[in-house]
C-alpha cells in the first residue's frame, strides 16, 4: 500500500560484508582502548615500537605505530578472522532483520517503514524506549539518529547495541524534547514513540511534532509507534491516537483492523504511518486506511 504513494528510488548498493567486517574490528578495538588508563595505552605503544624495530622498520611514522598498536590490541583481544566472523553474522543479521526478534509484530507500522527503507537511509527516532523500533531499522541498513531526555535510557540503548553488533549505524543524543530542532539533520523518516512526549505539556508534545513536520521532505514518512508497557505492565500513558489529529494534513495510514493479535509486545493501540503529501498530490486517495 505504501509504496503506492511514491515512485520507487533507485536502489543503493548495499554495504559490503568486508566493510562490516573492518567496521565490526575498530569499534572493538577503540571500545579497548576508552577503557584503558593513559599509563597502559603508552605500555602497549612503547611494546608496538619495540615490534617495529625487530622487523627493520626503519620510517617509524605516526601511522605506522597506530597501526601497530591496533594490531596488537586485536590479538589480545582474539578478535575473528573475517571468515570466522562472516559465518556468524550472516546469521545474526537475517534473524535481527526479523520483526520477532525484536518482540514486534508483523502488522505494526514500524514493519511497514522498514519495507521501503533502503540501505544506509537516515532515519530520526525520537525516544530510546526498549530500543526496539531503533535496533529493528538499524538491522534492516538503516543510519540510525536516536533523540531522548533520559541518560539511562540512551546508556540502556548504546549497550545493548554493542551486544547485537548494530552501533556502528546507531547514534545517541541526549536533548530536551521541549526544545529540540532537527536543524540540519536530513532523515527520510521519523519515529515518534508515544512514551517519550508523555511527559511534555500539550503545547511542546505539538511544538515538537510540527518542527520533526517542517524538516521532513515531500514524501517523507513519520511512524509514530505506542511505547511498550510500563512498569507494571500498564500501556503508555500517551496513546498513539492522541497525535494522529496532528497529521490532519498528511496522509495517513493506519494497520487493517485486528492487526496486532499475533505475537508482539503491542496488542493494541499499534500506531499509524503519516506521509507528507508531494506538491500537487492529491492527499483522498489511500489517504486514510480503514
Amino acid at each position: 500500500m505504501l509504496s503506492t504513494l511514491e515512485p520507487r528510488r533507485p536502489k543503493r548498493p548495499p554495504r559490503s560484508l568486508r566493510a562490516e567486517y573492518d567496521e565490526f574490528i575498530d569499534q572493538r578495538i577503540e571500545e579497548y582502548k576508552d577503557a584503558l588508563p593513559r599509563v597502559e595505552i603508552l605500555g602497549i605503544g612503547d611494546e608496538a615500537v619495540q615490534e617495529l624495530n625487530r622487523t627493520q622498520q626503519y620510517q617509524l611514522t605516526e601511522v605506522v605505530l597506530t597501526e601497530q598498536v591496533d594490531a596488537i590490541i586485536r590479538r589480545r583481544l582474539k578478535l575473528p578472522t573475517f571468515r570466522r566472523w562472516r559465518e556468524g553474522h550472516i546469521a545474526r543479521r537475517a534473524a535481527q532483520t526479523e520483526p520477532s526478534h525484536w518482540g514486534l509484530a508483523p502488522h505494526e507500522p514500524i514493519v511497514a517503514l522498514s519495507e521501503v527503507i533502503e540501505d544506509q537511509d537516515t532515519v530520526l527516532v525520537i525516544g530510546a524506549s526498549d530500543g526496539a523500533c531503533a535496533l529493528f531499522l538499524a538491522a534492516r541498513g538503516a543510519e540510525v539518529t536516536v533523540v531522548d531526555p533520559d541518560l539511562m535510557s540512551v546508556n540502556g540503548l548504546e549497550n545493548r547495541a554493542v551486544v547485537e553488533d548494530l552501533a556502528g549505524r546507531i547514534a545517541c543524543r541526549v536533548e530536551d524534547l521541549a526544545r529540540f530542532a532537527p536543524d540540519g539533520c536530513r532523515f527520510v523518516a521519523c519515529v515518534i514513540e508515544t512514551s517519550a512526549l508523555a511527559d511534555l505539556a500539550a503545547p511542546d508534545r505539538n511544538a515538537i511534532v510540527q518542527r520533526l513536520k517542517a524538516a521532513t521532505p515531500e514524501a517523507g514518512r513519520h511512524v509514530v509507534m505506542p511505547g511498550p508497557p510500563v512498569r507494571g505492565g500498564d500501556v503508555s500513558r500517551l496513546s498513539s491516537d492522541a497525535l494522529r489529529g496532528l497529521y490532519s494534513d498528511w496522509s495517513v495510514v493506519r494497520p487493517p483492523l485486528g492487526s496486532g493479535s499475533a505475537a508482539g509486545r503491542r496488542p493494541r493501540n499499534v500506531g499509524f504511518i503519516a506521509i507528507r503529501v508531494e506538491s500537487g498530490q492529491s492527499e483522498t486517495p489511500l489517504a486514510v486506511s480503514k
